[in-house]
């Protein structure tokens, strides 16, 4: 992994973590040693840098969709690898294509980033069905966010 990318890998959970409570608040679900992270944000919140890194679209225009899973049986939790679902609608049933991207860094950190066309006042309703790698634990998930882009 080079310099840059291990950068911009830190950049974007820095961000992430810094902002989630401005950006909306990160949500989790708790099943049984299984935790399930999720979050969406307009995509203008990343930097030119972290977008350019992970190839996201910056626009006001387009939201992202951040998931990770945590293993939280041993001492210490363990961010998992997930077979996840989504499935993302608005209110007249016009489907969202959501394609998420897996990024692994090089200190374990797993996490889920999809990016989704959005307009202004639109609620979406997002569907997620997550399985964690080796695990029986099934996650269904179900929310709504409403965006707005001026």
């Amino acid at each position: 992994m080079t310099i840059k990318k291990h950068i911009g890998y830190t950049l974007i959970i820095g961000f992430l973590m810094t902002f989630s409570s401005l950006l909306m608040a990160e949500q989790v679900v708790i099943q049984g040693d299984h935790e399930l992270h999720y979050n969406t944000f307009p995509s203008t919140f990343l930097s030119k840098e972290i977008a350019n890194t992970y190839q996201i679209t910056r626009s006001k225009n387009r939201g992202i969709l951040s998931i990770s899973v945590m293993d939280k049986s041993g001492e210490e939790p363990k961010a998992v690898e997930a077979d996840i679902t989504i499935e993302a609608k608005n209110l007249v049933h016009q489907s969202k294509d959501i394609k998420l991207i897996k990024i692994v860094e090089q200190d374990e950190a797993i996490y889920y980033l999809g990016t989704f066309a959005l307009n202004n006042e639109e609620n979406v309703n997002f569907s997620i069905e997550a399985k964690p790698t080796g695990s029986n634990t099934l996650f269904q998930v179900k929310f709504s966010r409403e965006f707005f882009t001026d």
